[in-house]
């Protein structure tokens, strides 16, 4: 129901001619194949390890390589609905909202902050890897790769973040006896923003950071061969 809840407001308005969200799909689900898949991988191995884990209750019953049907969903319809986000961000506000250079301050916080997070948290898993692999793709991105789009990221994942607290919160918890998603707290920093891990806020930004990545790229060949 959360995935279906995720999908559905941006797969009906793909198709206005305006956003044009549709034409766009196929560079959509190539960036998906690769980043999603790298994501199920590590998904895979947290599960298996007890870094987290699912409440039985909440869960369809289908399950492949030890996790339910639901959280493979979660790696379509979340990067779909961030990614019309920013499609959208570009319609409503051509211009941008963030400048470069402000986009090149906030890379110069983030990164260290989340290397020095990450190194300084070596013995727990899902802190480590998560602010660790962040920090890297935002070098790359930042100062490696220069991409002209990271001003459009920042300012689109800011207005994620609204449906995120409300999906990642029922799932952690909110609004419910007890989390779908369940977390093994000596693997994390224990910081709850509500009931949600401090580190799913970074999480995310890593899964929609690489999607865009791919997506742009893929899209930039499309757009060529116009």
């Amino acid at each position: 129901m959360l995935n279906l809840g995720t999908l559905t407001v941006p797969l009906l308005r793909s198709f206005e001619p305006r956003i044009a969200y549709y034409k766009t799909f196929g560079s959509l689900a190539k960036s998906m194949l690769i980043i999603s898949s790298f994501f199920i991988v590590w998904d895979i191995g947290f599960t298996e390890w007890g870094v987290w884990g699912f409440t039985p209750a909440y869960l369809s019953g289908i399950y492949l390589f030890g996790l339910p049907l639901g959280e493979y969903l979660f790696f379509i319809t979340v990067p779909f609905a961030c990614i019309f986000i920013y499609k959208c961000m570009e319609l409503f506000f051509p211009k941008g909202i963030i400048t470069a250079n402000l986009a090149g301050k906030i890379s110069q916080l983030l990164i260290p902050f989340c290397l020095a997070v990450g190194i300084l948290s070596y013995d727990k898993s899902y802190t480590a890897s998560t602010f660790i692999l962040l920090g890297l793709s935002l070098i790359y991105v930042s100062w490696i790769a220069k991409c002209s789009w990271l001003p459009r990221f920042y300012e689109s994942y800011a207005v994620s973040l609204i449906p995120f607290f409300l999906k990642n919160g029922i799932l952690t918890g909110s609004f419910l006896e007890t989390q779908v998603v369940w977390y093994n707290n000596n693997e994390n920093l224990r910081i709850r923003l509500g009931t949600i891990p401090f580190e799913d806020v970074f999480y995310g930004m890593l899964l929609i950071l690489g999607t865009l990545f791919f997506y742009e790229r893929f899209e930039a060949t499309r757009k060529s061969r116009l």
